[in-house]
Parts: structure tokens; C-alpha cells; sequence
């Protein structure tokens, strides 16, 4: 029986994200399909979460999932990749701004908005990454796109080199370097990221996540011990109790209905963009909503079903 479950990472700066699954499908034999639920940037640490076997299809949600960082915004100067990695473009004057003047821009940031992702990013132009034009010579002007900033607090004060340090809660696409630029240019300066780590994402926490290299050093089956099983997903996400009738229209892919199913008990609150999970000791069921004479009937996006505690 194959594995499958979510591997919370730690990743250090320094690292890919795309190295991380590999080294961890390395461990765990090549025949095991592996993913991720949303890349770090290389000069980026915190969670990663690896997907495993069957969890590899819950990629799309897991990457809708809120966000959290922490970054440290360096004022004063611009890079070439809006943060510490690139080189510096331009300088401006920073001293004039106060914890205060920072307090009052991020208001502005709430909500949905448009923003611009960096030149060199992973978004495409043509066909073409952006981070490849760009490193190619060629000047690049990334289309903005929507994004949502749930929450951004301010979690030192300015200091005297010009750096202070901030939590921002986000929605997927969201790029924290685009940010700390825009933040720059609003308060009439320039700024760039000098530190960014992501904390957590939706259920899942870097508290809950083991060192990058200390999971290298496992054996598959010390590794594959880590994983959150498909099963344990059950307690992270609010949704409800397949009985037998559920699992059977479930597993064929057919509709059911709301009305009459039992809720699971909650661990945490961490919904998946209006969508309910429908599961049992047998499946894990991803489903979408849709009324239906006073109720909701709910077809399945995506099913894994479960036997032996296994996802096959």
C-alpha cells in the first residue's frame, strides 16, 4: 500500500522548494508521487508542506489555504528582486518616516487590491517565467493581478537602520516582496524584503514542522512517520460525517445530500474557500455546494479513498 499524507517542512533560506520534495521522494522511493502546497522563494525560510501520494490532489486547495508571514522590510533602498537577494537599483532617503506614517499606510492595504509581481518571480510572460526574462536582460513588467490582504500588523518599531518588522495574513498569490516595495513607494522611499519566513498556512504551523535537514537524515520510515495522514485531515478542516449511503454515492462520484449528515467534531476552523469536507475512516472527499429545495446537495471534487488507515 502506498503512502500519502502532508510532510510539514521547515525550510531554511538557502534552499529550493523544489529540492525539498525531491530529497523527500528521494527517502521515500521514486515511485512515490510527491507535490507541494505552495513554493518559498529560495531566499525565503518556514513551512513547506510536501504532498504525498494521493494528498498530491489536494494541491489546489491546500495553495487556496490563508497564508502567514513574518518579514523584516529594509527601507531606503530598491533591488532588482525586491529583496536582499538582488542588487540595489536605486536609494532614496528614509529618515522621515515613522512608526506612526507605517501604521497608516498599511490601511491601505486591506482587502482585495491589485498588485504587481516582482520582475523576477515565477509568474508567466509569454510563456516564459518572469524570473527567466529578467535574469535574460529583458525588461519585464508582470501584469498585476488581485490579491487579498487579510490582516497586517507591525510588529516592531523602525530602527535606526531603517528596518522594521511586520505579520501579514494573506490569500494566495499574494507576493510579500511586491508588498514590501509598494510600502516603500507609499511612504516616499524605497524598501525591499531583508527577511521573510512564512509561519503557517491555513490549519498547519512551522511549530508543527521539523527541521529541512533533520527530515534528510530519516530513514523512509522514520520519514514517513512524519506525515499527516489523509485520515488526520479530518480534525483540521470543519465538514462532515460520511456515513454508508455518503461514501457509496461519494466513491462513484455522484451527488449528495446535506440535510441529515452529522457534523465532525472540529480541532480547528480552517474552511476551504466555500468548499465542505465530507469524510470517514473510508474516504476524504473534497465537495462544492449547491442549493437544492430548502438544502445542499454537495458533488465531490475530489475523493481519496481510504482503507487500513492507508490512502491507496
Amino acid at each position: 500500500m502506498s503512502l500519502s499524507g502532508i510532510l510539514p517542512l521547515n525550510k531554511p533560506a538557502g534552499l529550493r522548494s523544489t529540492y525539498c520534495v525531491q530529497r523527500v521522494r528521494g527517502i521515500l522511493g521514486k515511485k512515490i508521487k510527491t507535490g507541494h502546497g505552495g513554493t518559498l522563494d529560495s531566499t525565503a525560510s518556514g513551512l513547506l508542506l510536501v504532498l504525498v501520494g494521493q494528498a498530491t490532489r489536494l494541491s489546489n486547495f491546500v495553495m487556496e489555504m490563508p497564508k502567514r508571514y513574518e518579514a523584516e522590510i529594509a527601507f531606503g533602498a530598491a533591488t532588482s528582486t525586491d529583496d536582499m537577494s538582488g542588487e540595489v537599483t536605486a536609494r532614496a532617503p528614509w529618515e522621515h518616516i515613522t512608526d506612526e506614517m507605517i501604521d497608516s499606510a498599511l490601511c491601505g492595504f486591506m482587502g482585495w487590491r491589485m498588485q504587481s509581481p516582482p520582475a523576477v518571480s515565477a509568474v508567466h510572460i509569454e510563456g516564459e517565467r518572469a524570473h527567466a526574462l529578467a535574469r535574460g536582460g529583458r525588461a519585464v513588467i508582470p501584469e498585476a493581478k488581485p490579491v487579498c490582504f487579510v490582516k497586517i500588523s507591525r510588529l516592531s518599531s523602525l530602527d535606526g537602520s531603517g528596518r522594521v518588522r511586520m505579520c501579514v495574513d494573506c490569500r494566495k498569490g499574494t507576493y510579500i516582496r511586491s508588498f514590501a516595495r509598494d510600502l516603500g513607494e507609499r511612504l516616499g522611499s524605497l524598501a525591499h524584503i531583508a527577511s521573510l519566513a512564512r509561519i503557517s498556512s491555513g490549519p498547519f504551523s512551522i511549530t508543527k514542522a521539523k527541521g529541512a535537514e533533520a527530515l534528510f537524515e530519516m530513514s523512509r520510515e522514520e520519514l514517513a512517520a512524519e506525515l499527516i495522514p489523509v485520515t488526520g485531515l479530518c480534525e483540521l478542516f470543519p465538514g462532515y460525517e460520511a456515513d454508508g449511503d455518503s461514501f457509496e454515492r461519494l466513491s462513484h462520484g455522484q451527488r449528495i445530500t446535506l440535510a441529515g449528515l452529522k457534523r465532525r467534531p472540529l480541532v480547528q476552523t480552517a474552511p476551504l474557500a466555500g468548499r465542505l469536507v465530507v469524510a470517514s475512516e473510508r474516504i476524504f472527499s473534497i465537495c462544492s455546494p449547491f442549493p437544492c429545495g430548502g438544502t445542499f446537495e454537495l458533488a465531490p471534487e475530489v475523493n481519496i479513498i481510504i482503507q487500513g488507515g492507508g490512502a491507496e
